[in-house]
């Protein structure tokens, strides 16, 4: 048969490279390179923030005021509802991942259910604005990287704020409703 003949590598200045002068490349060379390490000390430092600022139990004040007498019932209605909104503008005042964060040292004793609200109402409360998301931020600040500074809070608002407030007023109707269905409160504890 056919011998194909080796394969040609160039350099960045179109120089043929000798297999022996080739360097090896690994994959974990090239995902290194794909880490956006601005992005990454954003959130250390979002944790960081959040860490600290829990441990002087203002975090933990500020929820138990806000959420006044609906503090000790906090996933029942009429309060789940008051509930969704102070973690709605919580996640996007802090963004929804070290709001969370925050959350767990509030409550730790929180049902799974709450834990469900708490889920469901940072993920999808987080859309309301560009900071309240992670996923928001890192498509923001990919589009960037290739020049388009489309992505912006202007931009966003005009489908983030009215999907956000639907489907977390949906969401939060069809939550409490699975709540009180007893197969569901029997699994979820």
């Amino acid at each position: 048969g056919n011998i194909m003949p080796p394969k040609k590598v160039y350099d960045m200045d179109g120089n043929e490279i000798e297999p022996e002068e080739e360097e090896l490349v690994t994959e974990s060379e090239t995902t290194l390179t794909e880490v956006d390490y601005g992005l990454l000390m954003l959130f250390i430092g979002q944790f960081v923030l959040i860490g600290s600022f829990d441990d002087t139990g203002v975090p933990q004040a500020f929820f138990f005021k806000t959420m006044g007498g609906c503090a000790d019932q906090m996933t029942s209605v009429p309060c789940v509802y008051w509930f969704v909104m102070v973690v709605t503008i919580l996640s996007n005042l802090a963004s929804n991942v070290p709001v969370v964060q925050m959350l767990a040292a509030t409550f730790p004793f929180a049902t799974p259910y709450d834990w469900i609200q708490v889920s469901f109402s940072a993920t999808i409360g987080g859309n309301l604005t560009m900071l309240g998301s992670a996923a928001n931020m890192i498509v923001a600040f990919q589009a960037a990287k290739v020049g388009d500074r489309t992505f912006t809070s202007e931009r966003h608002a005009p489908f983030g704020i009215p999907s956000t407030l639907g489907a977390l007023y949906l969401g939060t109707f069809i939550l409490t409703l699975v709540h009180f269905s007893p197969e569901c409160s029997v699994k979820l504890g």
